[in-house]
Parts: C-alpha cells; sequence; structure tokens
C-alpha cells in the first residue's frame, strides 16, 4: 500500500515538473503578474498611511498609479539593457589589440603560447553569438510584457470578488479564517522580502554605478542594472554580479592592476551589504534554511532557467508556508525553514 502511494506521489511530481517546463510561457508570466500584483497591493496599503489620500482618493486610482510605477520601472530596466548590450556588442571590436596585449602577457608570464588559439578564436568569433542569446531573452521577457499587464489588470479586476468567492467556498468560520491567515501570511512574506530585496539591490546597484564610472568602465548604467538583477539570485548572484564588470574591464582597459582595484572593490560592497546591510534590513523574516535557498536555486533554475533562479526564494517562502499550515506537511517546513521554527 506504502509502495502504491510513493509511486503516486512520484508520478505526480514528474507531472508537476514536466507541466511546469512545458507550460514555461504561460504559468512564467502568470507567476510575475502575481508578485507585481502583491507589490501594487503593498503600495496601496502604503499610500493608505496618509489619511487624506485614504479618504479621499479611491482605491482604483492608487491601483493603476502604483501599477504605472512598476510597469514604468520595469520598462525602463529591459529598455536600458537591450540599449547597452547593443552599444556594447557594436564597440567589443576596439578592444581587440588588448586582447593581443593581454595574450602576450599571459605567455611571458606562463611560458606557455596562447596566441594561435586566441587568433584563430578571434577569427571566427562574432560578439552576436553572445549578445544575441541575451537579447532574445529579454525580447522573450518584453514580448510576455503585454500579457503580464493584462494579468495584473484582472487580478486587480478579480480582488473586489475574490474574498466573496473564498466565503462562499469555505463555509466553516473557523475555517475561513485559517484561510485568510494563509493567505494573508503569503501576502505578507513575498511583498516583504521583494519590498525590501529590491531596496538593498538598489543601494548596491547605485554604489557600484559610482565605482565603475570611477574606474571609467564602459556602460556602467548597464553593469549596475545587471548588478541590480543579479542580487535578486541568492548565493551566487553576488559573485556574478561582481564577475561580469571585472571581466569586461580587463578587456577593455588591456591591463590586470585597475581590474583587480575594481574587483576588490565590488566585492567589499557587495560582502558589506549582503552581511551587514541585508541582514539588519531583512532580519530573520524569509526562514529559509541556507542549504535548502541553494537546492531551490539549482531546482527552479534547472526547469526555468536565469528567471527561475530569480523567483526561486518567493516561491520556497510560500512551500513553507502553506506546508506549515497543514499538519500532514508541517515536518516538511520544519526540514525547510532556517532553525526549524514556525
Amino acid at each position: 500500500m506504502k509502495s502504491i502511494q510513493f509511486t503516486s506521489q512520484l508520478v505526480s511530481i514528474i507531472a508537476i515538473v514536466f507541466i511546469l517546463i512545458i507550460g514555461k510561457s504561460i504559468v512564467l508570466p502568470f507567476l510575475f503578474a502575481m508578485l507585481i500584483y502583491l507589490v501594487i497591493r503593498s503600495t496601496h496599503r502604503f499610500l493608505n498611511k496618509n489619511k487624506l489620500v485614504k479618504k479621499y482618493i479611491p482605491s482604483w486610482f492608487k491601483n493603476i498609479f502604483s501599477a504605472i510605477i512598476i510597469f514604468s520601472l520595469l520598462g525602463f530596466i529591459l529598455n536600458t539593457i537591450i540599449i547597452n548590450a547593443k552599444n556594447l556588442s557594436f564597440s567589443f571590436q576596439k578592444y581587440t589589440l588588448n586582447i593581443h596585449w593581454l595574450t602576450s602577457t599571459i605567455e611571458k608570464k606562463l611560458q606557455i603560447n596562447l596566441s594561435q588559439t586566441i587568433e584563430q578564436g578571434l577569427e571566427k568569433f562574432d560578439v552576436s553569438h553572445f549578445i544575441n542569446p541575451i537579447l532574445n531573452s529579454i525580447g522573450s521577457f518584453a514580448g510576455n510584457f503585454i500579457l503580464i499587464l493584462f494579468y495584473v489588470i484582472f487580478l486587480i479586476i478579480e480582488e473586489t470578488s475574490f474574498k466573496n468567492k473564498i466565503k462562499l467556498i469555505v463555509s466553516d468560520k473557523s475555517k475561513l479564517d485559517s484561510t485568510n491567515k494563509l493567505l494573508n501570511n503569503i501576502e505578507h512574506s513575498i511583498t516583504h522580502y521583494v519590498g525590501l530585496k529590491t531596496l538593498v539591490s538598489l543601494i548596491s546597484a547605485i554604489t557600484c554605478f559610482f565605482i565603475l564610472l570611477s574606474f571609467g568602465v564602459q556602460s556602467p548604467f548597464l553593469w549596475a542594472t545587471l548588478i541590480f538583477l543579479l542580487n535578486y539570485i541568492p548565493v551566487v548572484g553576488a559573485f556574478l554580479a561582481v564577475s561580469l564588470p571585472f571581466c569586461f574591464s580587463i578587456i577593455q582597459l588591456g591591463e590586470f592592476y585597475q581590474p583587480c582595484v575594481l574587483l576588490l572593490t565590488l566585492s567589499i560592497i557587495q560582502l558589506s551589504i549582503g552581511n551587514f546591510i541585508e541582514p539588519k534590513i531583512m532580519g530573520n523574516s524569509l526562514n529559509i534554511s541556507p542549504l535548502v535557498a541553494i537546492i531551490s536555486l539549482a531546482i527552479w533554475g534547472g526547469i526555468w532557467g536565469f528567471v527561475g533562479m530569480i523567483v526561486s526564494v518567493p516561491i520556497t517562502v510560500i512551500l513553507i508556508i502553506i506546508s506549515a499550515h497543514f499538519e500532514k506537511t508541517k515536518p516538511i517546513a520544519i526540514l525547510l525553514s532556517n532553525k526549524g521554527e514556525i
């Protein structure tokens, strides 16, 4: 009996993973729409703290105002990455001499012959092959921008009748209170995480922008935007965020000393923010084990790629909250949590 139950659960998990991979084009836009919708609700509540705003400005206007700000920021970020990435690809060829100088320097230091291999690689190298996948990925997200917008609009419209539907589905008052508490916990945890993580990432991006500008690295706004986005990825995000501008600065500047100083400076900023500022701002609110964060990063990254890495933490938070809500799944929530406290 137990073997049959285990088999059915395994089949269910495989089926869910298969649906998530196949239905990526539908599930991901809706997931992002849900996150944006929760941020809009959070912004709405923030605006309502002002008594005059709460009394005289209608809810629909506050929702529209919040949505316009969020979608304008997203559009600005996407546009910035696309324009700067294209400019970077066009100017890349002028750094060929720097690559040759770096090659000869490495050959002299390590007593190995790299010239022929690198020259052959440069002849075949087309920067568009490197840039295009990035642009295609961003273009794919931009293509879903309208779909996400429509999802958000209908979620806002549905908001007024959703509570009534919950009341009709869950007639028992104690169960209704429990369900509302579960939904409120999910909403609070996700909006808390997204809001504070955005603030921390913004601090990091702005600081790194001025550092990159002072070192004369080309397209500092692009690298700062990438640092902002990569900081949403747990564990490896901060490493990638400093590695990309460091590698490019070696090619652009044609030396090792300044890029190494740049890497050290950016690393100090990221470590300071990650180890001192972020813990103080966010506290223990996420309640996720570091090991679970790494595993969820690998799983969701494997299913949805780069975007899956960004949303891995919010999804894991939702799983912990839902698991903690039911007696049968409480042990799962305890295992996924940081210190076993749920």
